[in-house]
Parts: C-alpha cells; structure tokens; sequence
C-alpha cells in the first residue's frame, strides 16, 4: 500500500472541517499540522511513495535523502517552494491545483467592495461604541456610502478568479474593464491597456499572478494615476504592490481606501501596511479559504496522487 504524507496539514485544515477520506482511500496518510526543518521533513518522509505540501519547503537535499519518493501533490496552485530541477532529476513527478478558489477570491473581492462602499466596519464600530444610541434619531448618517452600480471596476488578469470578478461586477450593473498579460479577449469584456484601467476604475482589483514582469507594479506613479475617489483591492500577491507607496499615497488622500489580503513577506514582520495607514483594510491570506475551497483542494490532491503513483501526469507541473 502506498504512503503518503501530509507535511503541513493545519495550513488547510481548520479543527477537523475538511474530510481526507479520499487520501486515505488511496494509501496510508500520516499528516502533520506542520514541518518545518529539513531533519523533520526527511524524517518523517522516510518512506513515503508521496507528500503533500502547502508552503513547505523541499529542496535539492531533501530529494537526495527521499530515493523511494515518487510523487509531490502541492495543496495549491504556486510551486516555488520546490525545486522543480531537482525533482526532475530524481524522478519525482510535481503536481498542482488551479482553479480551486474561483468563486471564494472573487466573493471576498465583492465582501472588500461592499464593505467600502456601505461602510459596515465604520457603522458597526459606531453602533458597538453607543453612538446610534445617543443620536435622538433613527438612523445614524455619518459616512457617505454609494452603489457599486454603474461604477467601473478594473480587473487586472484574466484567469478563473479574474473571470469571476468580472461575472459578478456585471450582476451589480458595473462597467467592466480588463487588462490581461495573455492578450486573452472575448466578445463580452473589454480589453484595455493598463493605464486605461488606473485612469478609468473606481475600483482595480488584482487578480494576477505574481512574475519579474509586474513586482511592484502599483506604485507611486500608478497610484497617482487613480482617481482620487478609487479603490485597490489586492487578491493576488502582494509583491504586486510597494506598501511603503501605499501606506503613503493612502495617508495622503491619493486614493480613497484599499483592500488587502496579502503582504509581500508572510507570515509579516515588518510591513508599511501593518502601521496605523488610513482607509485601510488588510486580512491574513484568507481569500481562498473557504471550507468548500479547501474541501476541493484535497480531492484534487487526492485524485493527482492516484494519477501520477499509477504513471499518469495529472496537473503535472515538470
């Protein structure tokens, strides 16, 4: 029977809420809620077929001390934490997952809009604190709120969770407007340059992956670029933005608020965004993590290892 082990199981699994019956239906799983040194990881692999991994490390050296190792299931779509080069050169298949998230990233992009756009943070702390209480009137006006009909929505990258976006803000009688590094164009949406949606959105949410090509790519120059009364939210990754930009252009009124669940080193230490930044919202990472998402993220997990330990290529990345 096949082993297969779980190096990092707690990054997707929340006090029991997802079910690994589909991994155990297909070898002897030993998981653990998390590894962190390559002692660990070898010791614990020891005589593993498979492992399964999130953010975990696996390096050149882990592969030479796993011979027996056959395959590697990432529990996510990004895979540079292992090193591919090697895994080829030992014989060990890597496969991922794509698509998992494509309706719970584009519900918390629209939880972030809805948010700004009625103010629920600001209301709810007010009524909390007894202010609506002490108003002598039935309802507590204090902060313009707006409809996200008729509004321009600029979404940049045309993936699934893009194509998500881009659904949703048409059920809201949004304008829509996309930038896609592929060039990928359809009959429904329109495609436009990248300063056609800084200039143009009320709202630029990214959804794109994270390359050389586009670190950084919203900074001080861009965020003057906006209007003043936009809006950023940021679910891709967060060496998209330079914080220390953002901190700044928000403190300053550049733009009107942003959004963020990602930061460009996490967990964070040190991050101009975690300091006291105006009209700011920031999550920790959680946009994908809905339990059906995570849920899904198993079965395919589940379904690439039986695939690649019988010589198929599942969502085979090398």
């Amino acid at each position: 029977m096949n082993k297969i082990v779980f190096l990092d199981a707690s990054t997707v699994n929340l006090d029991g809420d997802v079910d690994f019956y589909n991994l155990e239906a297909i070898g002897d799983l030993e998981d653990y809620p998390n590894t962190k040194s390559e002692e660990e990881i070898i010791r614990r692999a020891e005589k593993a077929d498979a492992i399964v991994v999130n953010k975990t490390v696996i390096s050149r050296s882990i592969f030479e001390a796993l011979p027996q190792l056959k395959h590697i299931s990432i529990v996510a779509t990004g895979y540079n934490n292992i090193d591919l080069e090697a895994a080829t050169d030992h014989n060990v298949t890597v496969s991922n997952v794509q698509g998992y998230a494509k309706d719970c990233v584009p519900q918390y992009v629209f939880a972030m809009m809805l948010n700004f756009a009625v103010k629920l943070n600001n209301y709810n702390r007010d009524v909390k604190n007894g202010d609506w209480q002490k108003s002598g009137f039935f309802a507590l006006l204090r902060y313009p709120t707006f409809e996200l009909a008729g509004k321009t929505i600029g979404v940049v990258g045309y993936g699934a969770i893009g194509k998500g976006v881009v659904r949703i803000a048409k059920a809201f009688g949004m304008k829509v407007l996309v930038n896609t590094a592929s060039g990928q164009s359809d009959d429904e949406t329109d495609i436009v340059s990248i300063d056609q949606v800084y200039d143009k959105s009320d709202f630029v949410v990214l959804c794109c992956p994270l390359n050389e090509s586009n670190y950084h790519m919203i900074d001080n120059r861009v965020l003057h670029k906006m209007k003043s009364n936009a809006y950023l939210i940021n679910a891709g990754r967060g060496g998209l933005v330079n914080a220390k930009d953002l901190a700044d252009a928000l403190n300053n009124g550049v733009i009107a608020g942003a959004g963020v669940d990602v930061l460009e080193t996490e967990p964070p230490t040190k991050d101009p965004l975690l300091e006291d930044v105006k009209n700011l919202v920031i999550t920790p990472h959680t946009a994908w993590a809905t339990v059906e998402s995570r849920q899904r993220l198993i079965d395919e997990v589940a379904l690439n290892i039986a695939d690649c330990l019988n010589g198929g290529k599942r969502n085979v990345v090398n």
